[in-house]
């Protein structure tokens, strides 16, 4: 029955940490305190949320604050007005202007850096992580399962890195280092 009480105070505690950072964040000025208690009551929720059934009541706490967030979001859409006038012509720099060149050799090495190299040496930190798994004791599903865990993860930190980093012999380097995570595994053949 305490364990009910404490899931209902978490779930009540994200419902009132979202009320607090809306109305925190439609201030005028930023009130640190507002954030704080926001923030604080949420973390509240997540701690009564596990006390009272684990990862089960941290989703229920959850959900309750994602169904306020979602109640707070529809409220703004429908009550603000829409804004008078065009629209802004602001352009992101994606394209170039006028004559300039289209930078086409660039683009490419960028993308086939960031998305197809990166997800190779993804692959390879995975491949070494279940390679050190197996070393380490774990069953083989478990080390399979740990790969597969790593390599969205490193594929979306690597992109991330590459396209943060302005010097392409930076961006090579870092492809090639990530890359040689697979050599230990291959050269030991620890792929099976």
């Amino acid at each position: 029955m305490a364990d009910d009480g404490l899931l209902a105070l978490g779930s009540a505690a994200g419902v009132v940490g979202i009320l607090v950072l809306r109305l925190s964040w439609g201030l005028q000025a930023r009130s640190a305190w507002h954030n704080l208690a926001g923030w604080g009551a949420i973390a509240l929720s997540l701690l009564c949320g596990a006390g009272s059934a684990g990862a089960w009541g941290i989703a229920v706490a959850a959900l309750w604050a994602m169904a306020a967030a979602f109640a707070c979001l529809g409220w703004a859409a429908i009550t603000t007005p829409p804004k008078r006038g065009r629209a802004p012509n602001r352009r992101a720099g994606m394209l170039p202007e006028g004559g300039e060149p289209l930078r086409l050799g660039e683009r490419f090495l960028t993308f086939a850096l960031v998305a197809v190299l990166s997800f190779g040496s993804a692959i390879a930190m995975a491949l070494l992580l279940r390679w050190i798994a197996l070393l380490c004791g774990a069953a083989e599903a478990n080390a399979t399962v740990i790969a597969l865990f790593t390599a969205p993860l490193a594929w979306t930190v690597l992109a991330y890195a590459l396209l943060m980093t302005a010097s392409r012999r930076r961006q090579f380097a870092l492809i090639g280092a990530t890359m040689a995570a697979a050599l230990p595994p291959v050269l030991a053949g620890g792929l099976s």
